[in-house]
């Protein structure tokens, strides 16, 4: 307002800067994240709703390679050792096929913690029971609250909160908690050693300081030295986060877990060299319709309409296809990177041949970004040239290959005098790899090996 009180009017000028993502980039960084059945969904859903998109006949796609086989190889084709099950089930010398080989045997989770219930409760109703070990997931986790199992089942609070306390007490240890922390707390509730005990009294009351690994307030609250904070984390770390795994599955789950992971990169050695191969559908199998294609050159002549529908399907589907083309290459290059860095591995499938390895330090030596390499290989699968289907994270996490390196170790052991945790942890530090005795038994009780005593009486 101005002095006189009339009103006035000012502009003014401002510019801001603003970030913008290339849409291009965002549907790249989509496709990256796919596995291989992800991604013929979404080729699936973009064939179906962009009419610029076709795929290509077989026909004029050429002969499969399974076809060129059977022509020229036939014996290729023959069931050998990646089709295991068909493998086992054909007669051998003659011999009837034994179909009890067949059959599976291991118990799941639920039937190995209601057999111990059923012992630790024989008063508790039936159907309480019944309902407690039913909420427990895959991972071992409790998923219904004492009062739920109170009402449905229509007993006391008091039963309920018994039933649930000594499900906690059941093997795997860490078994029926609520939550991550409670997990880990019910893994040391016996915790013997100096450091289990730090490790404890961490996980109760220092959840967020372990969370961000602050060691120096720990230090500072406790008086403890820098060494001991970290071996108490190493306990921690070795501890399972989900003990339901490792267990068969009941029949309601088998339905999602019976079918073997599909490999997302296929690495295979030939006497010619490697052969390296990227699962999912190839960009080759694709082009732009034809019609479309011929519109688009001439789309000037169009009308405004016609012009910008054409336009927008075709430079989608070229959009689309690019991102499909540089997922593949990027694995190809992965791929690579894994035959020169990680040979020994991906040839023999020993993992003491495994080399520490960080999806960092791939992404730099490939120069592309750590979150590029992270989409590409999340969750994801590769097969060995020995035909072993085993996930990229073997390659990234060492907790991982330490469990696969005493699996291996205690499979070749003298069955007749087994290796101790000792004995074992020395094996490692010849590997290169310093792991306490501890850490043993927590990666042997997370994988469900028993104990040297318990293999030799077995």
């Amino acid at each position: 307002m101005a002095a006189d009180g009339s009103l006035g009017y000012r502009q003014t000028l401002r510019t801001s800067t603003t970030l913008r993502v290339d849409p291009r980039v965002i549907l790249t960084s989509q496709i990256l994240e796919l596995n291989q059945a992800e991604l013929e969904q979404a080729v699936e859903t973009e064939l179906s709703e962009n009419p610029a998109l076709e795929r290509i006949d077989e026909g004029e796609a050429g002969p499969s390679s399974e076809e060129i086989l059977r022509a020229v190889a036939p014996r290729e084709l023959q069931p050998n050792g990646e089709c295991h099950e068909l493998w086992r089930s054909l007669p051998r010398d003659g011999a009837e096929v034994d179909w009890t080989e067949l059959a599976p045997s291991a118990d799941t989770l639920w039937d190995h913690l209601r057999a111990q219930m059923v012992q630790r409760l024989p008063d508790i109703p039936h159907k309480l029971v019944e309902y407690i070990v039913g909420s427990v997931n895959e991972r071992g986790y409790l998923c219904c609250t004492p009062e739920e199992a109170a009402l449905d089942c229509h007993c006391s609070l008091e039963e309920a909160e018994q039933t649930i306390e000594q499900l906690r007490l059941c093997d795997p240890a860490g078994v029926g908690a609520s939550d991550l922390r409670e997990c880990l707390l019910l893994q040391l509730r016996d915790a013997s050693t100096d450091e289990e005990r730090m490790a404890r009294a961490i996980l109760k009351n220092d959840w967020e300081c372990l969370v961000q690994r602050d060691v120096k307030s720990i230090r500072r609250r406790y008086r403890v030295p820098f060494e001991f904070v970290e071996e108490a984390f190493e306990v921690i770390v070795a501890l399972n986060p989900f003990p339901g795994e490792g267990f068969g599955v009941s029949t309601r789950h088998t339905a999602e877990k019976s079918a073997p992971a599909t490999p997302d990169l296929v690495l295979e050695r030939h006497e010619q060299g490697w052969i390296i191969e990227v699962g999912g559908p190839s960009p080759l199998s694709f082009r732009i319709e034809k019609e479309y294609e011929r519109r688009y050159k001439d789309c000037k002549k169009s009308n405004k309409d016609e012009r910008r529908h054409v336009t927008e399907f075709v430079d989608r589907a070229k959009t689309f296809l690019d991102a499909v083309s540089q997922r593949r290459r990027l694995m190809l290059e992965i791929g690579r990177y894994l035959i020169e860095h990680q040979s020994g591995f991906v040839t023999t499938g020993e993992y003491r041949f495994l080399k520490a390895l960080t999806r960092s330090q791939v992404a730099q030596d490939l120069g592309a970004h750590e979150s590029t390499v992270s989409r590409a290989t999340n969750g994801k699968f590769v097969q060995i040239a020995t035909g072993e289907v085993v996930p990229f994270d073997v390659f990234f996490k060492p907790a991982l290959r330490v469990q696969k390196l005493i699996e291996e170790i205690l499979a070749s052991e003298n069955p007749n005098s087994p290796l101790s945790d000792e004995s074992i942890s020395r094996i490692l530090q010849d590997h290169g790899i310093k792991v306490a005795r501890r850490t043993v038994n927590k990666y042997r009780d997370r994988t469900r090996l028993l104990s040297s005593r318990r293999r030799k009486s077995a």
